[in-house]
């Protein structure tokens, strides 16, 4: 059984929320996550967070984390989902904060913001956290604004290593479109060539330089 580590204050100079559905969050992803995904979510908070405070927006730190933790829970549980891997964990997400205590409406939005964030187009109208984990997820999959978090990345890589993400998150991906081609994973993988992106990417030159 993996080791929960402490619940901690900042990761890479960011600031974590310190309320209490946000050190179940830590707990939750720690216990359910294979390692990929929890590094990959951790990172994606650091980036959407640190984008946030540069572009000068305003948004709610907690929603940030349990969204970016959560964002990709559907992808362990393909072989039971009922609907494309974003909705289905919304709907995880949604339920497991409201039982941390966490308001109805709050976790709501948590929630629309795992669903669109595999969704094209994404803007303010659908929320600052949408919007921010939309961003962080583009940079950590595809390389997509890897200058706006050159500050903090030596610090954040240094504790949530990137590894073999790349390899398994294709293949979680591939696993969704073969079950289901109607979602937004097909249109990565086969429109917008997913695969292509991530080796062409700067996370891609910089593994081959280490």
């Amino acid at each position: 059984m993996r080791t929960i580590p402490p619940f901690p204050t900042e990761i890479g100079g960011i600031a974590v929320p310190q309320d209490d559905a946000s050190e179940a969050t830590w707990r939750w992803a720690h216990r359910t996550l294979p390692a990929y995904l929890l590094t990959h979510s951790v990172r994606a908070f650091c980036w959407s967070a640190a984008i946030g405070a540069e572009d000068g927006l305003s948004f709610d730190a907690g929603i940030l984390w349990a969204a970016s933790l959560m964002h990709d829970v559907g992808l362990t549980r393909i072989p039971r989902n009922t609907r494309c891997f974003e909705v289905e964990g919304g709907e995880i997400a949604r339920r497991f904060l409201v039982r941390q205590g966490m308001a109805q409406a709050t976790a709501a939005t948590v929630a629309i913001a795992i669903v669109l964030h595999m969704a094209p187009n994404v803007t303010v109208d659908d929320g600052i956290e949408a919007v921010l984990l939309d961003r962080a997820t583009s940079l950590d999959v595809r390389g997509v604004g890897f200058e706006l978090v050159d500050g903090i990345r030596p610090r954040v890589m240094r504790d949530f290593p990137r590894g073999s993400f790349d390899r398994l998150f294709l293949a979680a991906i591939g696993r969704e479109v073969a079950k289901r081609s109607d979602c937004q994973s097909a249109r990565l993988l086969d429109t917008v060539g997913l695969a292509g992106w991530m080796a062409r990417s700067p996370w891609a030159s910089e593994a081959s330089t280490t």
